[in-house]
């Protein structure tokens, strides 16, 4: 029985000097980084950034016009189709011109008859001038003489006009291309009946493209002949300069008209719809640059190096793209420090050797 008491009282005084064995060790350590990687890394910063309305737009050609005839008549010899391009001066179409020729004629003829009867008014004007002077005539008939040769000229310049008139007719039977550009859209075929003022072609210089479109009079009130806005186009962003801004706004919309030209190398096309961002406030925002964001099992995220030099990857809300990077929206602070190269080595817990610290904002 003593040596059971004694046998407790061992293992009572074991389990005590390992009970205070453990209580004097330290805590365990935090765990050290997985490795060491160089990389870029930028402090983020708050900066200002317009704010921007996006209002719709349509890119159209500089110059455009629909092409008509003066004439009546039936078209022919129209051998160009739709969006084949033509040069200036070339032939596009011609009118019948029937019906003008007739006119030619018939004021051919007109003129004929009234110089014969010039030719007998100034023969009987000559004569009658020498009797006026024998005083063998009445001074009433050398008047009458006077005056119907002075009709018989005015006749004479009447149907000449008539004839510049009707031969005027005829250069409209010939439509050529008042400028270089493509043929947008065919109204009439060969065969067609053309009437005055009717479109037969829609011809537009895709060589300057512009964009169109209407604003509020508020925001036609920010903006300047000559400022530089954004087009935005499939996710591109493209440089647009104010070109007209037409001050009376539409009675129905209340809005006002604004042209942009665009620049020469715009892959945009005429027909195009694209947004107009039109500056209007300044707001303050923080950006990272598109390099900096990752995203791993479908989550976007940075890598925020701590004050000690390791990289944790943190979830972020990204925002819309800008010049000077994507938006954050949330996720992050300003005055802390991302990774924004050399991504791919970079792990969760790595231990970052900067490459060269900038501030971004």
């Amino acid at each position: 029985m003593n040596t059971w008491k004694q046998t407790a009282r061992i293992a009572a005084l074991i389990f005590a000097v390992a009970s205070l064995a453990a209580c004097s060790k330290s805590p365990p350590e935090a765990p050290l980084a997985q490795g060491k990687v160089s990389a870029p890394v930028l402090q983020i910063r708050n900066q200002g950034m317009a704010a921007y309305a996006r209002v719709p737009g349509t890119v159209v050609a500089h110059q455009q016009v629909q092409l008509s005839s003066r004439l009546s008549g039936y078209i022919h010899s129209m051998s160009v189709r739709d969006g084949q391009s033509v040069r200036a001066g070339q032939l596009l179409f011609e009118v019948d011109p029937t019906d003008v020729v007739g006119q030619v004629q018939q004021a051919q003829a007109g003129l004929a008859e009234a110089q014969s009867a010039l030719t007998d008014a100034r023969s009987n004007y000559e004569r009658f001038k020498v009797l006026y002077a024998q005083k063998a005539i009445p001074k009433q008939q050398w008047d009458q003489v006077k005056s119907a040769y002075g009709m018989a000229q005015a006749r004479v310049a009447a149907a000449r006009g008539g004839v510049g008139t009707a031969q005027s007719q005829l250069r409209y039977a010939r439509v050529t291309a008042p400028f270089s550009g493509i043929i947008t859209r065919k109204f009439l075929q060969n065969g067609d009946l053309a009437s005055p003022g009717q479109p037969i072609l829609a011809l537009a210089d895709t060589s300057r493209l512009e964009v169109q479109c209407s604003v509020s009079g508020t925001l036609y009130h920010s903006l300047q002949i000559g400022q530089k806005i954004a087009v935005l186009a499939d996710g591109k962003r493209v440089p647009a300069t104010v070109l007209d801004l037409v001050g009376a706004a539409d009675a129905m919309t209340h809005a006002h008209t604004v042209k942009l030209s665009l620049p020469a190398d715009s892959t945009l096309q005429a027909g195009d719809y694209v947004s107009v961002e039109v500056p209007v406030t300044q707001r303050q925002v923080m950006t990272v640059p598109a390099a900096a964001l990752l995203d791993r099992a479908g989550i976007p995220g940075v890598f925020v190096v701590d004050a000690q030099g390791v990289a944790h990857y943190r979830m972020v809300r990204p925002g819309p793209s800008t010049p000077e990077g994507v938006e954050i929206l949330s996720g992050l602070s300003a005055g802390e420090t991302v990774v924004v190269g050399n991504l791919a080595a970079v792990n969760n817990g790595d231990h970052i050797e900067p490459e060269g610290a900038a501030t971004h904002g």
